[in-house]
Order: structure tokens, then C-alpha cells, then sequence
């Protein structure tokens, strides 16, 4: 369902001198945050509300938490 997710053309890019983030933009955040968190919302504009079970869309795994952890900790160890 939210194979072409992936597409450049959903995603905005911002970056400054100190930091550079990837994002959804428009509709398509919203409807991603709400399948990634399971939030309840709108079917359609007006329509009825829906529960949607919480599917991870995005994110680390335990384990890649840890890498980028102990990385950022090295080089704050500097």
C-alpha cells in the first residue's frame, strides 16, 4: 500500500548550516503519520472517524538505535 512512499516526489528536503532533515510533505505526512503512530481520523472530509492499528511505516530498529547512539557518542567523546 505505501510502496511509492519512497518516491522523491513525496518528500521535502530542508537543510542549514547546522542541520539537514527529509520529510513528507502535503497529504501524504498526514497519512503516514497516522498509519506509523495509529491515530484515529477522518475516512474522508466530513466522513466518519476511524481507528488505524499503528503500522511502522519508518524508523531503527533496537539495534540500529544503538549504532547511531554509541557513533554520536564517540564523537561527542572527541
Amino acid at each position: 500500500m505505501f510502496a511509492k512512499l519512497r518516491q522523491a516526489k513525496f518528500l521535502k528536503l530542508s537543510a542549514s548550516p547546522n542541520a539537514v532533515s527529509v520529510g513528507f510533505i502535503g497529504r501524504v505526512s498526514r497519512i503516514a503519520r497516522v498509519h506509523q503512530d495509529g491515530l484515529v481520523e477522518r475516512v474522508r472530509p466530513g466522513g466518519p472517524k476511524a481507528y488505524y492499528e499503528k503500522r511502522t511505516l519508518l524508523g531503527l530498529s533496537v539495534e540500529d538505535r544503538h549504532i547511531v547512539l554509541n557513533q554520536l557518542l564517540n564523537h561527542l567523546d572527541e
